[in-house]
């Protein structure tokens, strides 16, 4: 959309400029697919220079005209880049229709009423074009294909098609009676405005919801929503959960979408063995995120009617042992199963069991355990540092976790990405913990700047290949992680699980004379609320979701070195450890 519109009934074309200091009304108008090749992708937009809509329509009424007329003789001299064409349904032949008789009867209000009228000089050319129309499509609706009017019926059908974005083919089985039902809206057009002529009050019909609107129109529209509310990991997860559902049908039109298939495609998520989703998780976050999109879809005059989700009234089910295994928690690691990863193919250099980023990016395969491990991070939060996170405050090394990267970080910008947080608690600023130093991980750092620069990011592989349709920052360490854990450690394990075996630990150490202060733990592993099995042993004083400043990092220091990790086996020295690589 070109901007946002401040009255609804504003004629079609118009809008005012969202937050803009002008408040004169513009024209938009989008070039037909046809010519992009030759006009480019970009909408035309154009001042009418006044905030008298009054004033406004009749000078908007000309630059729409000049506009169109200068695309149509464009579309009738050059050899159009047409897009591949989708099938005809009745639902887009009858809407191909309606938008033609609208726009007949739109365009003649702007010119007769709201521009400067019609004089005879006018109406005899007006006239001319309607006989015309008149004799070619009456010529089609007699003779259809032996009509000599028939291949110019057509150019003017292709022609209206590639101005509304529609794309149709000639070989279409539904082609035919395309022609015949637009035949018959031409006439009708010319008889309606004929009948104004004679002074018949004929009013013009509704505009009819934009059309040929494919579901993937949605995923940008959707994202820029849920942006202004939310972010991080949140939107990418119901983002992609649109996306999965666009997949599952196809990129078909969005009027076209029945409460049959969205019942199908929550079936699907339920016994498809790649995702084997819980009914808690299909009956509520699966179906509530395509109920919202479709609302959202309505309200932008993408779709009419009601929301089709409203009329999936019985839900596919499974067995409640199935639904209880589904809904096992990601749960800690044990010791041993720490000790195991250490001890595995995932952190053996010279190992080819690994592809693509994951066999280069040693230093992503290394160190995102070791840091999970130790400070319990998410691992978007881990994926998305640089080497300026990292600063020294007096003795103490430090690690922040933040959005803004002060300077930029080119790759990440190349990429057109962007570091995000989960909530307002995960920012932070924590000590490093001297395990991870002892490992060498201050070597790391400094080769990474070295080779990089101030905001190098420590792990190239972060980057998501270009082209990608949702790309993530650190998806090819996160699923090839994942994929690993559970073949070689155990089930019900991920990254999340350094989290929780963390948080365990932390809630091992509250023992008499020695509990940590309230919301210190909270803010070490940046957790915006307590754990429910946490509630009864960590304090209660104090509010652990507003911190102020919050607690220094030699503060932290003092509780985060008395964890157990004692039973920890660790991999060699990341120097060392390198050396194997060789």
């Amino acid at each position: 959309m070109c901007a946002t519109r401040t009255k609804s009934d504003l004629p079609q074309y118009f809008y005012i400029p969202a937050n803009a200091t002008t408040r004169n009304y513009y024209v938009c108008l989008t070039p037909p697919k046809a010519l992009h090749h030759v006009v480019g992708k970009d909408k035309y937009r154009k001042s009418t220079g006044t905030a008298d809509l009054r004033k406004a329509k009749p000078i908007g009424a000309r630059l729409i005209a000049e506009k169109l007329a200068e695309w149509e003789h464009l579309l009738a001299t050059t050899n159009p880049a047409r897009p591949a064409a989708k099938a005809l349904t009745s639902r887009v032949v009858k809407d191909i229709c309606a938008q033609r008789l609208y726009h007949w009867m739109h365009m003649d209000d702007l010119g007769r009423y709201e521009g400067a009228g019609y004089d005879d000089t006018v109406l005899a050319g007006l006239q001319g074009l309607w006989d015309s129309t008149d004799r070619t499509m009456r010529s089609v609706i007699a003779r259809a294909k032996l009509s000599p009017e028939w291949e110019r019926a057509l150019e003017v059908l292709d022609q209206w098609c590639s101005q509304i974005d529609v794309s149709v083919s000639r070989s279409d089985p539904l082609y035919t009676g395309l022609v015949q039902d637009f035949a018959r809206v031409e006439l009708e057009g010319v008889k309606w405005v004929q009948s104004r002529n004679r002074g018949d009050a004929v009013a013009t019909p509704p505009q009819p919801a934009a059309i040929g609107s494919e579901m993937s129109a949605m995923t940008e529209v959707y994202k820029e929503h849920l942006q202004a509310s939310r972010a991080g990991k949140s939107v990418t997860t119901s983002v992609g959960l649109w996306v999965r559902f666009v997949n599952y049908l196809g990129d078909i039109p969005i009027e076209d979408v029945q409460s049959e298939d969205i019942f199908n495609f929550l079936k699907h998520g339920l016994q498809d063995p790649d995702t084997l989703w819980s009914m808690r998780y299909t009956h509520g976050v699966v179906r509530r995120t395509i109920k919202a999109v479709f609302s959202l879809a309505i309200t932008m005059g993408r779709r009419r009617g009601t929301n089709p989700v409203d009329s999936v009234t019985v839900m596919h089910k499974i067995p409640d042992a199935d639904e209880q295994e589904r809904l096992k928690p990601r749960r800690p690691y044990s010791d041993a199963e720490i000790n195991n990863v250490f001890e595995s193919e995932w952190y053996k250099p010279r190992s080819t069991r690994w592809k693509g980023k994951m066999s280069t990016d040693l230093g992503a395969r290394y160190w995102t355990p070791l840091i999970c491990l130790y400070h319990g991070n998410r691992i978007h939060e881990v994926m998305q540092l640089v080497a300026s996170d990292f600063t020294t405050e007096g003795d103490l090394h430090c690690m922040t976790i933040q959005e803004g990267i002060k300077g930029g970080q080119p790759e990440l910008l190349a990429a057109g990405l962007t570091r995000t947080l989960k909530n307002a608690s995960t920012a932070r600023i924590v000590p490093l913990h001297p395990h991870l130093i002892a490992l060498g991980f201050l070597d790391f750092l400094q080769q990474r700047r070295s080779a990089n620069g101030v905001n190098a990011l420590l792990f190239p592989s972060c980057i998501p290949e270009r082209g990608g349709k949702t790309p993530i920052l650190g998806r090819a360490y996160e699923q090839a992680y994942l994929r690993f854990v559970k073949d070689d450690v155990g089930e019900g394990l991920g990254n999340h699980g350094f989290r929780h075996q963390l948080e365990d630990r932390i809630r091992n150490a509250q023992t008499p004379g020695n509990q940590w202060p309230a919301g210190l733990g909270q803010q070490f592993t940046g957790r915006k609320s307590t754990r429910a099995i946490d509630r009864e042993l960590l304090p209660k004083v104090g509010s652990e979701g507003t911190y102020g400043k919050g607690y220094t990092p030699e503060m932290m220091m003092l509780y985060v070195n008395r964890l157990d990790f004692s039973h920890i086996k660790l991999p060699p020295a990341y120097g060392e450890w390198l050396t194997k690589a060789a």
